[in-house]
């Protein structure tokens, strides 16, 4: 027996010595019922008292001496132990013999025998009790290690998403920075004070794109402000060709989301929708709770997919970014999808991921005007 499973020490020197003293009991019975004279207290009394003697011999051995010499090797720990329980066994029945000579000794060879047993009866149950203990340790270690490998894998996995994230910057970056020069160049001349605007909010927007990198996930109304920003600054740039419209359900604003976990859908519905068509068109992004899921919707009225979603998100970089930091940050209970738009015009980016139980729930929205367009 050892310090397990949440019993302090003094119960479990209780159960054991219950234990000893149960199988004492009816040892001495047994042998009161084969012995001329009929039933005898003092037998059975002094079964209950070797019981506890070969009890308590293999507990002080699996307590005490056990957890020091686990980690010697196998014959010198089943040595010791064994050397434990038979001196242990042979010093208690001792002590018994000396307490009740007359009634237990008939001559020296029946205290041998009595000794001899009382050593074999501790060998056997040490021996069931130390293998027991040998392989609830090895089972322990297992677990253990199991977790180490969890611990290990959990915090892989997230600075793997890290890393991805920092990909996904890396790429936004460059890209989305000179598109916003040029942009900025032009108009200078035309227009400063909307030049200073847009370097404003583009330092703005990398601010956040920094500070996200190195946090855990953001409130949605965050993401959809750095969205908003980024659409300020690609409305500089095409000017009356994009129009954007918002519907956004105020009780969604606080579901935590992986931080620009939003802009490639809305830079693929800029790029590929809304850019290669001389007229322009709308990107429409509406975030609601459908029960216990958050439903963000980037749609345009542009160019269309091309192709099949499944090959869109696999080789498109910032898709598949998408759908792998989704993933992890969910635990696969998050989705991407993508289809063409319902007047045949135009893609529909649909993410969901579940809303996380929070004490209270979600808050109502605060009056009935609370959608956005």
């Amino acid at each position: 027996m050892s310090r397990r499973d949440g019993l302090p020490p003094l119960v479990q020197f209780l159960l054991w010595g219950a234990c000893n003293t149960a199988a004492g009991s009816a040892t001495g019975l047994a042998l009161g019922a084969f012995r001329p004279g009929g039933f005898d207290a003092t037998l059975v009394w002094i079964s209950v008292l070797f019981g506890n003697v070969v009890g308590f011999t293999v507990l002080l051995t699996s307590v005490v001496l056990f957890p020091r010499i686990k980690g010697l090797k196998p014959a010198a720990r089943f040595g010791l132990l064994g050397l434990a329980l038979v001196s242990g066994s042979i010093a208690g029945t001792g002590v018994v013999l000396y307490a009740y000579p007359l009634y237990v000794l008939r001559d020296f060879r029946q205290a041998v025998a009595v000794a001899t047993i009382n050593g074999i009866l501790a060998l056997v149950l040490g021996a069931t009790v130390h293998v027991y203990e040998s392989l609830r340790s090895r089972l322990a270690e297992t677990l253990r290690e199991v977790e180490e490998v969890r611990l290990v894998e959990a915090k892989l996995k997230e600075a793997a998403a890290r890393a991805e994230l920092a990909a996904l910057q890396a790429r936004i970056n460059p890209h989305f920075f000179f598109n916003t020069l040029n942009t900025i160049s032009s108009l200078l001349e035309e227009d400063p004070g909307a030049a200073e605007d847009v370097v404003q909010t583009l330092a703005d927007l990398f601010r956040y794109t920094f500070r996200v990198a190195d946090s855990g996930p953001v409130p949605l109304g965050e993401e959809l402000a750095f969205i908003e920003g980024y659409l300020d600054v690609e409305k500089a740039r095409f000017g009356d060709r994009l129009k954007v419209v918002w519907s956004v359900d105020p009780r969604a604003r606080s579901v935590p989301v992986p931080g620009l976990i939003l802009q490639p859908l809305v830079e693929n519905a800029i790029g590929h929708g809304i850019a290669p068509r001389v007229a322009g068109g709308t990107v429409r992004i509406s975030a609601r709770i459908v029960g216990s899921r958050l439903e963000v919707v980037v749609e345009d009225d542009g160019e269309g997919l091309g192709l099949p979603p499944s090959e869109l998100i696999r080789e498109g970089h910032g898709l598949a970014n998408v759908v792998q930091r989704l993933g992890v940050y969910t635990r696969g209970a998050g989705s991407l999808g993508l289809a063409p738009g319902p007047s045949g015009r135009g893609a529909v980016a649909r993410l969901e991921l579940p809303v996380p139980e929070a004490e209270g729930g979600i808050p109502e929205p605060a009056s009935a005007g609370a959608i956005e367009e």
